[in-house]
């Protein structure tokens, strides 16, 4: 199949690549997927049980290891923010196409096909073709390429619910360390907080959680607790309920006191 490159060069990928579709029925549902060529080569047979390797076997690359991580395309937030987190990673980018959301076998086949080729243009790579401007330093040699976040690769992997629960737990551990006085715990756990935030985007206002949660008034811990609240109540999409821990919060910020419980 031929791969359409939105940003990298076919001749030239790098190993790594964000793989992004729309949904058929509505274009603003993207999907996206995640292809690393790791530079040792894998059999991914060695690692299935014999038992369940017959199950497996349409599903396992063949060729050049590569393996799409998920399996099959999540949603993400927007086709912006794929294009964003390519450009940041440097990453290559490719233009999947338009499909069902709803047919799960499809896509694992898709990202399965999109995961060989890519793998397969990897192995014949021009090592020697040019290096595009736009990848050379201002000494003009080749600008060496980001290293690849094994830890922000997993949490990808995760459900936002998933993640609002690694931030409870967080939130517990910095008000623990605001309590001990233990910088070194607090300054760790924010910065895992705040990588947990950049996977789960602004509306889920982990800023915020992060501010409350190490501000050592008394106030600021039932803060803390109802913005987990939001986030909890954002993941399993019961977007009737923000509106009422939106003013709580509010309430919480300007006067510091415990206003009237949220309805419903």
């Amino acid at each position: 199949m031929m791969l359409s490159f939105e940003r990298g060069d076919p001749s030239r990928p790098r190993g790594h690549v964000l793989v992004y579709f729309r949904a058929t029925n509505d274009p603003s549902h993207v999907l996206a997927s995640y292809v690393v060529v790791p530079p040792i080569t894998m059999d991914f047979a060695r690692y299935i049980p014999p038992m369940f390797a017959a199950q497996f076997g349409g599903i396992i690359p063949s060729g050049p290891a590569a393996f799409p991580l998920p399996p099959f395309p999540e949603r993400v937030e927007s086709l912006e923010w794929v294009r964003e987190a390519a450009n940041a990673r440097g990453d290559d980018l490719i233009d999947g196409g338009s499909v069902d959301a709803s047919d799960i076998q499809r896509l694992l086949t898709l990202m399965t096909e999109i995961a060989s080729e890519y793998a397969s243009l990897y192995e014949k790579r021009s090592v020697s073709a040019p290096v595009p401007d736009a990848d050379r330093d201002r000494e003009g040699e080749p600008r060496s390429l980001p290293p690849v976040d094994v830890d922000e690769l997993l949490m990808s992997l995760m459900s936002d619910r998933e993640k609002v629960e690694k931030l409870a737990r967080m939130t517990g551990t910095v008000r623990y360390a605001v309590e001990g006085g233990d910088a070194d715990l607090l300054d760790e756990t924010v910065g895992e907080m705040e990588r947990v935030g950049r996977q789960l985007g602004e509306r889920y206002r982990v800023a915020e959680l992060v501010a409350a949660a190490r501000d050592p008034e008394q106030h600021a811990g039932r803060l803390a607790e109802v913005l987990l609240q939001r986030c909890f109540r954002l993941a399993a999409e019961e977007y009737d309920a923000l509106a009422a821990l939106d003013r709580e919060i509010d309430a919480l910020r300007d006067g510091g006191g415990e206003p009237e419980p949220p309805r419903g």
